[in-house]
């Protein structure tokens, strides 16, 4: 019985939430979702736990609190758990190095660019037996002279 009326609760709370995101920016309406949302899994694993069923309701308790930090903005350190960040960085080359990477001189046309980026990737991509930091030096260096 105290489930059912926690369920109707939850569902009043549902509409009258579903109304004002309604009236709200889709971006806003996303963020207050997953608010909503956290705070309704963390506490129904809360109650699942205590009622004997913290197999089931610890998940869903830490899943609910995971929701609720994305929506307030808290992302993931990059870097953490052995990956790789990938928000890009500012180049780390100079022009002179991106066009002696690429084998190039003077001022190359975008087509030369990108045909000896193509020619050079064939050779160092991790696929063809190269590595992830050479394929990733030859498109640094291509982005900075396209950018140019």
């Amino acid at each position: 019985m105290p489930f059912l009326l926690l369920g109707f609760a939850a569902l009043v709370i549902l509409v009258l939430v579903s109304r004002a995101f309604a009236r709200m920016e889709t971006a806003e309406a996303a963020r207050w979702s997953r608010i909503t949302l956290g705070l309704a899994a963390a506490i129904f694993g809360g109650l699942l736990t205590l009622r004997g069923l913290a197999i089931l309701g610890a998940p869903l308790a830490t899943f609910g609190i995971g929701m609720m930090a994305v929506g307030a903005g808290f992302r993931p350190k990059p870097g953490r758990n052995g990956q790789q960040s990938t928000t890009p960085t500012a180049p780390t080359i100079s022009r002179e190095d991106a066009l002696d990477i690429l084998g190039l001189e003077g001022q190359p046309s975008d087509e030369e660019i990108r045909t000896a980026y193509r020619t050079l990737m064939k050779r160092v991509h991790p696929d063809s037996g190269g590595t992830d930091g050479l394929s990733r030096r030859l498109t640094e260096a291509r982005d900075l002279l396209l950018k140019d």
